[in-house]
């Protein structure tokens, strides 16, 4: 893809006091992928997605941001990524439409929590872009599972980055629910967002990903296409 943006994980290792979590990870994520991060728990994948949106900093290598052949190296808050760690609680008493808007928000702006019309815009945008029109009003703890997930998406696409970054389990939705919300990231990585998941939804991986991770205790064993051979490569 010409003049296409790539986060790189290069030789990345991370230690937590006398404990290593990571070894020497190398990887990558370019507009327009798909990526299935993949692994038992404890295996160091929501640290990988940490240290890649700039939350955590490596014990040891370099995350650039590489764009038309130059390296860059840059803050967490530059990075361009919307991430959605694990275990969102529900905002209290906001709306569907709240939520999102939260997304625009600035502490610098002179208006306070009155937002433009063009972030009015990008917020709506978001809404239709999920199908969450007719819940925009709705207060969002009476949402289901499928449709906060959906919002919390929205909310994600109404900041404008590059790259979403979701550390995110689905095995408490229903088969549509997880189907509905993989084809939503599936289409906005082929509207040229780079889009990286961490799940153990393996059946999702082999349809929808374009690459796929596989992380065990702390190394990555596995960085290629999806193939039947997933389980095994698991174990």
């Amino acid at each position: 893809m010409a003049n296409s943006i790539e986060i790189q994980v290069r030789d990345v290792s991370f230690s937590y006091g006398s404990g290593r979590i990571l070894n020497g990870i190398t990887t990558s994520v370019s507009e327009g992928e798909f990526v299935f991060v993949l692994g038992a728990n404890g295996t160091g994948k929501s640290t990988l997605m940490s240290l890649m949106v700039g939350e955590l900093e490596p014990s040891e290598g370099r995350i650039l941001i590489e764009q038309d052949g130059n390296g860059t190296h840059l803050p967490g808050h530059s990075r361009n990524i919307a991430y959605l760690p694990q275990d969102l609680q529900d905002p209290p008493f906001l709306s569907v439409r709240e939520v999102v808007s939260l997304a625009r928000f600035s502490p610098n702006r002179s208006l306070g929590w009155r937002l433009s019309k063009p972030d009015l815009a990008l917020v709506d945008e978001a809404i239709d872009q999920c199908d969450l029109g007719q819940l925009a009003g709705r207060q969002f703890s009476q949402l289901s599972g499928g449709e906060k997930q959906r919002a919390w998406l929205a909310f994600c696409l109404a900041q404008q980055r590059q790259f979403i970054f979701l550390d995110e389990s689905l095995q408490s939705l229903d088969y549509h629910s997880r189907n509905t919300f993989f084809d939503m990231l599936s289409n906005l990585a082929k509207q040229g967002k780079g889009v990286m998941i961490i799940t153990h939804d393996l059946d999702m991986a082999r349809r929808m990903a374009q690459r796929v991770l596989i992380l065990r205790a702390g190394e990555l064993t596995y960085d290629g296409p999806p193939t039947d051979d997933l389980p095994q490569l698991l174990d």
